[in-house]
């Protein structure tokens, strides 16, 4: 049976773990050829390639800060040069900073923009090219539901995918028509190291906001963005996709369990 990727070559940053290692996994075990991401685990971004190896697919890693335009640059060049195309790019890679904002340092918010950001921009800029001399290609961006609602602590971070948001729609419009396509992810609260924490401190009033009542698998965000690197969407464009389990879709989400009785999922 034909994969739906095979012969596509995808470009994903961020990939050596979270939902950024799923990604690779889940593109991988369709037939793509994949360039995982990594800025500093270069030991990670080794067990990803492995795995997909492992699996008779292909991949390699490269390192380098998306914030950094050269290095960008770099990547795409070097994936030219190994496969002769680029077909999907996947920007996942992020940070999370958590402060209020009289605490937080100039150096820390630039941090925050440029690589939420500019990382974007960045890799973008440098494989548009490439995708319209093929004259087909499909952009998918790491938004958050903290663009549109925001939690204090994390001005930063949501300032820098809000952004996203609306560069996701501009740039939908302008690679439109080279038969490019242009969306976003917006994740909800999702299982991965990043949000490790939090989830120990505070999950329990935050399964309380979730309509499903359940925290995301970084293999659910994989398999939107693969639905979205796919033909199958070709009619999508410009738009940023939550997913969150219904997370603050209604008011008091916990309130339909307490009057229907049902204070468990079935």
């Amino acid at each position: 049976m034909t994969k739906r990727f095979e012969g596509k070559v995808a470009i994903v940053t961020g990939g050596s773990r979270g939902i950024g290692a799923a990604i690779c996994e889940k593109l991988a075990e369709e037939g793509a050829q994949i360039v995982v991401n990594y800025v500093k685990n270069a030991k990670a971004a080794e067990t990803i390639v492995n795995k997909i190896r492992e699996k008779r697919g292909d991949a390699f890693s490269f390192g380098g800060d998306v914030s950094d335009f050269s290095q960008v640059e770099h990547m795409v060049q070097e994936t030219v040069e190994k496969y002769g195309r680029i077909d999907i790019l996947v920007n996942n890679a992020g940070v999370f900073p958590h402060a209020f904002v009289e605490e937080t340092t100039p150096e820390e918010w630039k941090k925050a923009i440029d690589i939420n950001l500019v990382g974007t921009f960045n890799c973008c800029r440098a494989v548009i090219p490439h995708l319209k001399r093929q004259r087909r290609g499909k952009i998918i961006n790491c938004s958050t539901i903290s663009a549109n609602l925001p939690d204090v602590g994390i001005s930063a971070y949501a300032a820098a995918k809000a952004g996203i948001n609306n560069f996701t729609r501009v740039l939908a419009a302008e690679l439109a028509p080279y038969n490019i396509t242009v969306n976003a992810y917006a994740p909800g609260i999702i299982e991965t190291d990043m949000v490790r924490d939090m989830i120990r401190e505070r999950g329990g009033k935050q399964l309380g906001q979730i309509v499903l009542r359940r925290f995301g698998k970084p293999e659910e965000v994989a398999d939107l963005v693969a639905f979205l690197a796919s033909k199958k969407s070709d009619y999508i464009t410009g738009v940023t996709i939550p997913i969150d389990g219904g997370m603050f879709i209604v008011q008091n989400p916990w309130r339909v369990r307490e009057i229907s009785g049902h204070n468990r999922p079935s």
